[in-house]
């Protein structure tokens, strides 16, 4: 017969007997049963087994989170994208070497009427104050002429003005009224003073 090693529950002391027997602990007399002791060493060994699986086996949320991967801080930090701001550049117009030509050709045609019209202004009051100081009547209506051909000059050369003739550059004055009230000062002090000169002229070889 095979013996079983048994240990007594009341004092710890370890027995050996033939299985299917019982006998008396050595150490504290305490009767002892090799089946009892099977029996409850496969219970001791059934419980062990269940809490070790009860311990190892995670509830069902635990063992979720477990099989989700583990995202570490840098991975979840994303990348900050620098936005910076870049304001629209608008580029000019490119204009031909024909269209420039063409545009310069007009602005010097429309400076030349306005140089000749204030020409003739300065002309008109030069003979007007020399057939005046004559004692003729013909210098007065010259005088008046030249005084009330100054705002309507002026107003003409404002608004005849080729805006479309300023490609690059701009004009001096972008409203018209402006240019006509500009027009009407200049042409006024030009040609007095251009015509006070030329009827100093006159007068020294005609008076």
């Amino acid at each position: 017969m095979a013996l079983v090693t048994i240990i007594c529950p009341n004092c710890g002391g370890q027995a050996q007997i033939e299985a299917g027997r019982s006998a008396m602990c050595p150490y504290c007399g305490r009767e002892l049963s090799a089946q009892a002791a099977a029996q409850s060493g496969m219970a001791m060994a059934q419980e062990m087994q269940f809490a070790q699986d009860v311990q190892f086996a995670p509830p069902p949320a635990q063992q979720a989170m477990q099989m989700q991967p583990q995202i570490q801080p840098d991975a979840m930090a994303m990348p900050q994208m620098q936005q910076t701001y870049q304001p629209q550049q608008y580029s000019a117009p490119m204009y031909t070497p024909d269209q420039l030509r063409q545009a310069e050709k007009m602005r010097n045609s429309w400076y030349s009427k306005v140089g000749i019209m204030m020409a003739v202004q300065a002309l008109v009051m030069a003979w007007g104050i020399f057939f005046a100081s004559a004692g003729w009547g013909l210098g007065v209506a010259m005088i008046l002429a030249w005084v009330l051909s100054l705002p309507f000059c002026a107003m003409w050369a404002a608004f005849s003005r080729p805006d479309q003739a300023y490609l690059e550059k701009k004009p001096m004055l972008k409203s018209k009224i402006a240019q006509g009230i500009f027009q009407f000062i200049f042409g006024a002090a030009a040609s007095a003073a251009v015509g006070g000169i030329l009827f100093a002229i006159f007068y020294a070889l005609f008076g």
